[in-house]
């Protein structure tokens, strides 16, 4: 059940030409999408998953995108809404950000680095005690040209298909019963190290994402409308700003919005 105010947000979306989807599933895994085509209408898509004490956030977002392609269709300045942006303005929306990124998943992604990290460390004092001059910073060739194909592959791979057979790092000991415990070790290291580049690399693109002007701007326009009270305490400068650019008109759909979102005629 869509609620009035809700209902007045996507007639007024749907007017300007904004396919909007909510509960369909369309939003392929977040809660939200704004999609923008050549050719095809706009669309806002709202997940099934979203309650609808939610979806008015959501909308705002998305709305928010939509309002910036439009100014922006490059996504990569906030110039059409904040000229000059100084320092502490641009501060103030990373601390928008680290208020509305979600902690739970993130968090996952620095406890599992954590956890593989103190592992890599544990391997690489294990090997140390065999050689002592060994270093983490480099492959390390008294031990690899010692390995033979395909145990060698495992190196790189933590599964590999050599001929007809498939090998592991899982069943080092079944399949290669000949390896020494410190080659075993040197070959779980490396996996360890493979998995810790592919933990940083997902939290590099999170970083990068959440850090888009597109994103900042964003959750700023969803706070700015949803909590009055916190976005003047989290961005003060830039509220003052953004109330100056609605009460202009310098942005007319989101001075439209402004106004149906506060009942006026």
């Amino acid at each position: 059940m869509v609620s009035k105010r809700n209902r007045e947000l996507i007639d007024y979306f749907e007017s300007l030409g904004i396919e909007i989807n909510i509960g369909k599933n369309k939003a392929r895994g977040n809660q939200g999408i704004f999609v923008a085509k050549k050719g095809e209408k706009f669309r806002i898509d709202i997940s099934r998953e979203v309650d609808e004490n939610n979806i008015l956030s959501i909308m705002l977002h998305e709305f928010a995108h939509y309002v910036h392609y439009c100014y922006d269709s490059s996504l990569k300045s906030l110039d059409f809404v904040f000229e000059d942006i100084s320092d502490a303005e641009t501060e103030e929306l990373l601390r928008i950000t680290v208020e509305k990124i979600p902690k739970a998943t993130a968090q996952i992604l620095y406890d599992k680095k954590e956890e593989i990290a103190q592992s890599v460390k544990q391997l690489a004092a294990a090997i140390r005690s065999y050689y002592p001059e060994y270093s983490l910073a480099k492959p390390f060739k008294p031990i690899e040209r010692s390995l033979h194909y395909p145990v060698k592959y495992l190196l790189r791979y933590d599964k590999i298909r050599y001929l007809n057979s498939f090998y592991s790092i899982e069943n080092l000991h079944d399949d290669f019963p000949e390896l020494s415990d410190c080659q075993r070790v040197y070959i779980a290291l490396k996996s360890k190290q493979r998995a810790l580049a592919r933990i940083n690399s997902r939290i590099n693109r999170l970083n990068k994402y959440y850090n888009t002007p597109t994103e900042l701007w964003a959750r700023f326009c969803e706070l700015f409308f949803t909590n009055p009270a916190k976005i003047n305490k989290l961005a003060p400068q830039l509220s003052i700003k953004f109330r100056s650019c609605l009460n202009t008109n310098k942005i007319k759909e989101l001075s439209e919005l402004d106004k149906i979102l506060h009942n006026v005629t």
